[in-house]
């Protein structure tokens, strides 16, 4: 079994919350208004989605993404290679979904022809759902972070890593079942 540090591990859980409880995605109406070109894009999904970890050599996004998105119909073509802010906002969607979803189950919730009222209503609603959800995320790493002190609790760091994989995993199943109901109609 390995030893670990708890008093390291609860002060970098504790760091890490407070990253969180600041974290925010900008609303519909704080995107930019204007035409963007690919290399402006970039930057302001990965400013906006820094909670990703990413490196110079694994970018959150990248140029050839954005094309085979579009290429895919998950998200409209820019036009005259300038992206608007419906085009910012379904980037935002995609990778973040991205991280639990595949892209055919991200298509069953961005349609290429989506409106862009529609894209406002859905950026709009995925904002508050990832507000409200972090608080509630912020809750459990606060639990985590008490549990890896927990003098009984000798496996505590294998115990955090277990309790988080068996969560993204159920998560993702819902997930995946949700957006099934989406494309099929309900078996009788």
């Amino acid at each position: 079994m390995m030893a670990y540090d708890k008093e390291l591990i609860r002060e970098k859980l504790n760091r890490w919350q407070r990253y969180m409880e600041s974290y925010r995605l900008p609303t519909w109406e704080e995107l930019p208004d204007m035409d963007l070109y690919m290399d402006q894009v970039l930057l302001l999904v990965e400013r906006y989605l820094d909670l990703i970890p990413h490196d110079e050599k694994n970018p959150v996004v990248t140029a050839s993404a954005v094309n085979n998105y579009v290429r895919l119909k998950v998200m409209p073509a820019p036009v005259r290679k300038r992206y608007g802010r419906r085009h910012l906002a379904c980037l935002v969607m995609i990778v973040a979904m991205k991280q639990s979803l595949t892209l055919a189950e991200i298509q069953s919730v961005l349609q290429e022809d989506t409106s862009e009222e529609a894209i406002r209503h859905i950026y709009n609603d995925f904002v508050w759902k990832m507000t409200t959800t972090t608080r509630l995320f912020i809750d459990q790493v606060r639990e985590a972070a008490d549990q890896a002190l927990v003098p009984e609790n000798e496996n505590g760091g294998a115990s955090l890593v277990l309790t988080s994989a068996v969560s993204s995993m159920l998560y993702k199943l819902l997930t995946i079942k949700l957006t099934g109901l989406q494309t099929k109609p309900p078996a009788e």
